[in-house]
């Protein structure tokens, strides 16, 4: 009976260690309290599971088959996927593992017994069991604690494969040292076995944690390159309106140089009266702001160029000079850049009457602000939800270059320590950068 109570009671606290593990990842702190009856249903399917196996099953295969039906029950309780599911269940139980196997090996030697004189005698595996427990409900504890880190590195999204593939290697390999383990109590030296085996699997972690390091900067690599595919997309943008311009201008000249060519009496007053004309549309046209940042002055007159010829009514308000923050100038232009782009965008399949873009920079606190608002449609709650992610867009005809303006935005935005955000309510989109100023 005490053996039915100890293990239905330790069963409950796993359960309720793995809803812990998924509402920090998933970031769902309240998912328990939200949820109750779905969260008992888990915990009562949990124990059930739990105490067929281990009374039906030799402790070389019981983890392996628990394992597996955690992870379709966790997945069929909180509706998330399978290969979501895995992740969470993997670090649930390469906790577990790493843990008991810890206490395991100290009690070894501290006790200098083997491990079936460990596992055999009911006093030297409670105090295993009640040790390891209590540190695998710190480790969770401070899961939830900081699970703003762990959210950053997006597990269940493409962009976070490689920490995710690293905690399931982690969580099968785990699995594969403690069935090994459970099935050997017939070797004689056990505490050299459990040495060997540490060595093993410290080795094997040093070694992924190599190849993650590797992998990552494969991943920066090729950020890097969208980053600078991106900013050469934009110069490119700006010569060509440039050159528009000097086509524009080289027509103007034309035609004064064929007025004096005439040489007629009203030559002068038709020359005088041209060029004011031209004149009003060329300061119509560009606006040479004062931003505090020469690049950003000229990026800025340029938008402004566009948002004429388009209608659009382009407001800049700088109340905070961007000299204000050190940032580099194409970091700035690409980010910038881009999201004056979207604003023009929202207007292309809108019906908006009077188009509006306001580009404004102002203090809060310690911060440097840069707003970037649109009158344009609404962006959805599903859409805004997914807008930074890598590889996301909205166009119907994607390509390899779709899906990375934003995401590199906010790559480089936190490269230098900043924030983005972005709010789409009726008759306003913005997006908010922040800089904190030294």
């Amino acid at each position: 009976m005490y053996l039915i109570a100890r293990e239905i009671i330790l069963d409950i606290i796993e359960a309720l260690l793995l809803l812990g593990i998924f509402q920090a990842l998933y970031n769902k702190k309240k998912f328990i309290i939200q949820h109750k009856i779905r969260s008992v249903l888990f915990c009562i399917l949990y124990v059930f599971i739990a105490y067929c196996i281990t009374f039906n099953v030799t402790l070389t295969y019981h983890s392996l088959i628990l394992i597996i039906l955690y992870i379709l029950l966790l997945s069929y309780i909180t509706k998330i996927r399978i290969f979501d599911s895995t992740i969470i269940v993997c670090l649930l139980f390469t906790i577990v593992f790493s843990t008991e196997f810890l206490i395991e090996i100290i009690e070894l030697f501290i006790l200098k017994v083997n491990l079936n004189q460990l596992v055999s005698n009911s006093t030297y595996l409670s105090s295993i069991i009640l040790i390891s427990k209590l540190l695998q409900i710190f480790i969770v504890a401070m899961i939830l604690k900081f699970n703003s880190y762990f959210t950053k590195l997006k597990l269940f999204e493409k962009e976070g494969a490689i920490f995710a593939n690293l905690i399931i290697e982690l969580g099968v390999f785990s699995t594969f040292i403690f069935c090994v383990n459970f099935g050997i109590f017939h070797i004689k030296n056990i505490e050299t076995y459990n040495i060997i085996i540490f060595i093993i699997y410290f080795i094997f972690l040093v070694a992924k944690f190599r190849s993650l390091k590797e992998r990552q900067l494969a991943v920066n690599i090729n950020i890097n390159y969208k980053i600078q595919e991106q900013q050469i997309k934009n110069m490119e943008e700006i010569i060509s309106i440039i050159r528009q311009e000097k086509h524009d201008f080289a027509n103007h000249i034309n035609v004064i140089q064929g007025l004096c060519l005439l040489n007629k009496p009203d030559t002068v007053e038709k020359i005088d009266s041209y060029v004011r004309k031209i004149s009003g549309t060329i300061h119509s046209s560009f606006r040479y702001l004062d931003t505090g940042n020469d690049y950003i002055d000229g990026m800025l007159s340029i938008k402004n160029n566009y948002a004429m010829k388009n209608n659009i009514d382009f407001k800049v308000i700088i109340d905070e000079p961007f000299s204000s923050i050190k940032i580099r100038e194409d970091e700035l232009i690409s980010i910038m850049s881009n999201l004056i782009d979207n604003a023009f965008e929202a207007f292309t399949k809108s019906d908006v009457g009077n188009k509006e873009i306001s580009i404004t920079t102002f203090k809060e606190d310690t911060n440097f602000c840069i707003e970037i608002a649109d009158n344009g449609d609404v962006i959805p709650e599903n859409i805004i939800e997914k807008i930074f992610n890598r590889g996301f867009s909205t166009k119907v005809k994607q390509n390899d270059l779709h899906g990375f303006g934003l995401y590199i935005i906010k790559q480089l935005v936190e490269k230098n320590n900043g924030t983005i955000s972005v709010e789409s309510i009726p008759g306003k989109t913005k997006f908010v950068i922040k800089f904190r100023m030294d």
